[in-house]
């Protein structure tokens, strides 16, 4: 089990031992293949917040893909095969994965090395939304809005179409959007020293090409003995006009720390602006850690409703809190844990949500690891604010919907920072 409630799709836990062929390939057999099947089916019966599992016959999806196992060789193609019985259920925060595989291809959380560079799809282009200073891709010149073409020699069009031809089927529009997008954005994350070549174009829509390596990230904090390393990025600053402006990639610690220090610095705010805006979620102790800074009076923030209970989540306040006006950022990039903070915040009406309507993928979730050496992520409970919402498939709406466009970027203009700096100064008035 995980140590904390964990609420994102990449929080992995697992010990790798698997048979593999000559040129790499991992094999499975029968047995165990059968034992895997088995630990997830009944984890699932077990534990699965829904008795009727929204009307899903799950004794009759084990006796369909129980039959499917014997014609399995590859361990690739068992994990596909669960994660397809998963998908039946019809709800995030259900995977089979191994974290090395998942590391392998990039991530935000998991990879150590990174060209600084992060994307939005507009009008189904990868469009920077921002650079890192520092880091390989603002040494070689690219700037928000300029749009990357391929990557590695392959169109950024061919990459979302495989990205969006293995999709689960149940995702909102929001979570194919969130889905496709990350495929594209893991490309900028890797092993330090990997080479990527980029070919993209500037304002004038001229087109360049340059090979970028991947530089060594800061925020590396260990979870457990038993969890790989995880990179979060933390920042915190004063704006013109005194207005606090703090973003963080995930919740992980150390974050809970680092957003008390800074709140604790940052004194005489106008307001606080908190740009989560990508932030794949993390634990929920961390949100509930930054929430208490933010409230007066014992508050009422959220509800799990579990198999048999309903868990009511009430913050108690850090000392010394922050009273002033707090604005969250976020977009369809959100999820998780990041989801249920900002809709929580927002339910309490201790925060204003300016952005885009996030997905809706939402925990909590457990991790244990398989006979064959993979993890199995399952969910344990239905997340909803305190107001009842249900946030799976619902996501948060905005209370002022704002969104991005290449254009703005290009001016230097970031439309949904811009609107949250314009509400604070009106807020504050």
């Amino acid at each position: 089990m995980s140590p904390l409630r964990t609420a994102m799709p990449l929080i992995l836990i697992a010990s790798f031992h698997a048979q593999a062929t000559a040129d790499g390939e991992r094999l499975i057999s029968s047995e165990m293949s059968s034992a895997c099947l088995d630990t997830i089916w009944q984890t699932v019966n077990a534990v699965h917040y829904d008795s009727t599992f929204g009307g899903v016959d799950w004794k009759a999806i084990y006796a369909r893909y129980r039959a499917r196992l014997d014609s399995l060789r590859a361990d690739r193609d068992f994990i596909r095969l669960m994660n397809q019985m998963l998908q039946e259920l019809g709800l995030s925060h259900y995977a089979v994965f191994r974290t090395e595989d998942r590391a392998a291809a990039g991530s935000p959380l998991l990879s150590e090395g990174s060209l600084g560079l992060d994307i939005r799809l507009l009008a189904h282009e990868a469009v920077i939304l921002s650079v890192t200073p520092g880091y390989p891709a603002a040494a070689g010149g690219l700037q928000s809005g300029f749009v990357i073409d391929m990557v590695n020699d392959v169109l950024v069009g061919r990459l979302i179409e495989d990205a969006a031809a293995d999709l689960p089927p149940h995702l909102n529009e929001r979570g194919r959007l969130n889905t496709v997008a990350d495929a594209i954005a893991s490309r900028f994350f890797g092993p330090v020293g990997t080479a990527v070549k980029l070919s993209y174009r500037d304002a004038a829509d001229t087109e360049h090409e340059v090979t970028l390596e991947m530089k060594a990230r800061t925020g590396k904090t260990i979870l457990a003995d038993d969890y790989p390393p995880f990179y979060v990025d933390f920042t915190a600053r004063r704006l013109p006009g005194d207005i606090g402006y703090i973003s963080f990639s995930g919740f992980l610690p150390p974050v809970d720390e680092q957003f008390t220090a800074a709140i604790d610095s940052l004194t005489g705010l106008r307001g606080l602006i908190l740009d989560i805006r990508g932030n794949p979620g993390g634990s929920h102790e961390v949100g509930e850690a930054i929430a208490a800074k933010l409230v007066r009076e014992e508050t009422l923030f959220s509800i799990f409703r579990y198999r048999d209970r309903t868990e009511q989540i009430v913050l108690q306040p850090t000392r010394p809190t922050y009273d002033g006006p707090v604005v969250i950022l976020i977009d369809v990039m959100n999820g998780s844990a990041s989801e249920r903070f900002s809709a929580c915040m927002q339910s309490i009406g201790r925060a204003l949500v300016i952005g885009e309507r996030s997905p809706g993928l939402v925990g909590p979730s457990e991790i244990k690891p398989l006979p064959n050496g993979a993890s199995f992520m399952y969910l344990i409970a239905q997340s909803l604010t305190p107001g009842g919402t249900v946030l799976e498939g619902h996501g948060v709406i905005p209370d002022i919907p704002v969104g991005l466009d290449r254009q703005s970027l290009l001016a230097g203009v970031d439309a949904q920072l811009q609107r949250a700096i314009a509400y604070i100064h009106s807020a504050s008035e």
